[in-house]
């Protein structure tokens, strides 16, 4: 286990490193037009700005941390040629860093704001620190091992615990957010049919484009849930640890603790996950 004043050290560089990160994403947004844009395979767009952002985030932390290895969107995608699922050799590295250098990158590329950085730290297969940070609003989302969920509004505000109350909601009174498995250019009709079962039974069901952000919004309360599979560990790596240091209870679609490695994930707090655990599991069935 990590001591807190070491890990405290490196939240610090890591919140300096998502601000300048966030700046440059903000200027590429300006100028969109001109960005250099292609296409991953089944896996969504690319642009100029997540390699450039990605390159900032393992410059910095290199130099930083020498001792560290990165798992990154952009460049385990080029790596293995599009065969992500090539990122389990990483996750047993001794320090690793896991990266999204923007989630959320057709909103990016249309202009909403909608889009995050994702930054967390795994040491020995254990994620100690998880950041998620919103340029457009400046709001910083964090947790480090086994110390309660922080957010910022922006880095001058005070800080503040995110509550690790339960939720005594029905589920017809909750707001979820979610988002579409697609593997190899093919959707599970599936999701669409589970899409459907909880429109009947929630208040309304949000799908905004950043996986990352959406847990972090569960975390504050704005959103009462969220669920998807076939997520990588660069869009939750960071924010499966904000939503557990907030109280929100996050398992995998057979109801075990969620571990990063996992291919379905499902955070709400306790009573509410339980409720929405059992419409997934009854309507998958």
């Amino acid at each position: 286990m990590m001591k807190k004043a070491e890990l405290e050290k490196i939240l610090k560089d890591c919140l300096i490193l998502a601000e300048e990160t966030g700046k440059l994403l903000l200027k590429y947004q300006e100028k969109v037009g001109d960005l250099k844009i292609t296409t991953k395979h089944a896996q969504g767009v690319v642009s100029t700005a997540d390699y450039q952002a990605e390159k900032k985030i393992i410059s910095f932390l290199k130099k930083k941390y020498p001792q560290s290895d990165f798992l990154a969107e952009e460049s385990v995608y080029l790596e293995h040629h599009g065969k992500i699922q090539s990122y389990k050799n990483y996750l047993d590295k001794d320090w690793l860093w896991i990266i999204d250098p923007l989630d959320g990158t057709n909103n990016f590329l249309n202009g909403l704001s909608y889009y995050a950085v994702s930054i967390a730290l795994c040491v020995q297969g254990e994620v100690v620190l998880g950041l998620i940070h919103r340029p457009s609003s400046g709001e910083y989302f964090y947790a480090l091992q086994n110390q309660p969920t922080q957010f910022l509004k922006n880095l001058s505000s005070r800080r503040k615990s995110l509550d690790s109350q339960t939720n005594a909601k029905k589920l017809k009174d909750c707001l979820f957010a979610t988002g579409f498995i697609t593997e190899k250019g093919y959707v599970d009709e599936q999701e669409f049919e589970l899409f459907k079962e909880m429109m009947r039974n929630s208040r309304g069901l949000r799908r905004m484009g950043s996986a990352c952000l959406d847990l972090s919004y569960v975390a504050r309360g704005s959103f009462d849930g969220f669920w998807e599979r076939g997520l990588p560990p660069w869009d939750i790596a960071a924010a499966q640890l904000i939503c557990k240091n907030a109280g929100v209870k996050v398992t995998n679609y057979e109801g075990r603790d969620f571990a990063i490695a996992d291919k379905g994930i499902v955070a709400a707090r306790s009573p509410v996950h339980g409720k929405l655990f059992r419409t997934l599991q009854h309507s998958l069935s």
